[in-house]
């Protein structure tokens, strides 16, 4: 689970390392939309992680909440 979490960091800081020098190298337009599609992906896929593991902790305190 961890490595999911680095993983999804690393993207967001690449996508906004590409969207902020990448016209160095490529087209501006070209690298803003790489730079902002890897951001919003990594966003994304971290939003979800963070509502999953919202769930499951209210799901393990229902559980002990019902076993009182």
């Amino acid at each position: 689970m961890k490595t999911k979490r680095t993983f999804y960091l690393i993207l967001i800081a690449i996508g906004g390392l590409i969207a902020g020098f990448g016209n160095r190298f490529i087209e501006e337009e070209l690298a803003l939309m790489v730079g902002f599609v890897l951001m919003m992906f990594g966003l994304y896929k971290t939003t979800q992680l963070w509502s999953s593991n919202q769930l499951d902790e209210r799901e393990q305190i229902k559980e002990e909440e019902d076993e009182i």
